[in-house]
């Protein structure tokens, strides 16, 4: 049966790739194929590091982006794109938001939209229904995770490394990630919370420009359960913040009193920080 590698672009998904890879090499698994959904929201260093793993590891990436068919009840399927066309453009957000409008944090349809659908369609074109393997990057650390789903299998299986392991095992490798955490997979995801977004603002103005034009635009879709609660189509994140709200809560607040927020959570920021990973998301 086919093995498809979900990989996101974080550091334990490249493990994940890594791992699998020893063992293709060593004739203990075959067929594999390496699948990236981008939304075109990931930091610039993320799709650096993707473009790193792919040639540093010597693997054919697959990279997927959704096509958001606007005509109603017409579900997203996929495109092919080339390594060089992912970068942070927001394209896929702007024709998701254009149907839906922005997702809340509740309720986080762009997940399905923008990743489980072109991802499990394009398994199913090219090996069938329930005739592939899912492999996603989840840690043995990570036991809540590790669910008993059909044809699905975890980095867990192969290795006993946790999150320090493996961020200890890329220092020694000869390219690394190099990205705070509360800047991983997309970098205003609507599932982050506040201080996060405000670092991000802080340390990424362009990005944060770029998005904001993206939330703040004319034209974009509003759903009807928003017009009739009376919620503004910008308040994704939670507690209904908006993303310029988000901005005024924190003008007040200095960059290092913004880290210290993360850093309490869990005794370092990195800790504190989970990288919002929409792979286990696609099989809920």
């Amino acid at each position: 049966m086919p093995n498809v590698v979900s990989f996101s672009g974080g550091r334990t998904s490249a493990y994940l790739v890594w791992e699998i890879e020893q063992r293709r090499k060593a004739g203990k698994i075959d067929d594999v194929h390496y699948v990236f959904m981008d939304t075109g929201a990931e930091h610039p260093k993320t799709y650096e590091f993707i473009r790193n793993v792919v040639k540093y590891f010597g693997i054919d990436l697959v990279c997927l982006r959704a096509n958001v068919i606007q005509e109603q009840g017409k579900s997203a399927t996929y495109h092919v794109v080339s390594l060089e066309d992912c970068k942070p453009d927001l394209i896929p957000w702007y024709d998701y938001t254009k149907k839906y409008g922005m997702p809340h944090v509740t309720m986080p349809k762009c997940t399905d939209v923008m990743k489980i659908m072109p991802f499990k369609k394009w398994c199913i074109d090219q090996f069938g229904k329930d005739n592939y393997t899912t492999w996603l990057g989840i840690r043995i650390d990570e036991p809540k995770r590790l669910k008993d789903v059909p044809n699905m299998r975890y980095l867990a299986e192969l290795s006993v490394k946790d999150k320090q392991d493996i961020n200890d095992w890329w220092y020694d490798q000869p390219f690394d990630l190099g990205l705070p955490d509360y800047l991983g997979n997309c970098v205003f995801c609507i599932k982050k919370g506040a201080n996060r977004i405000a670092l991000g603002q802080r340390d990424e103005p362009y990005l944060a420009d770029q998005w904001r034009d993206m939330v703040y635009r004319d034209g974009m879709h509003v759903t009807a359960g928003r017009k009739e609660a009376g919620i503004p189509n910008e308040a994704c994140y939670r507690n209904y913040q908006t993303f310029n709200g988000i901005t005024e809560a924190f003008e007040d607040n200095t960059r290092e009193e913004l880290l210290r927020t993360l850093r309490s959570a869990s005794g370092s920021c990195e800790e504190s920080c989970e990288v919002f990973n929409c792979q286990l998301d696609m099989f809920d």
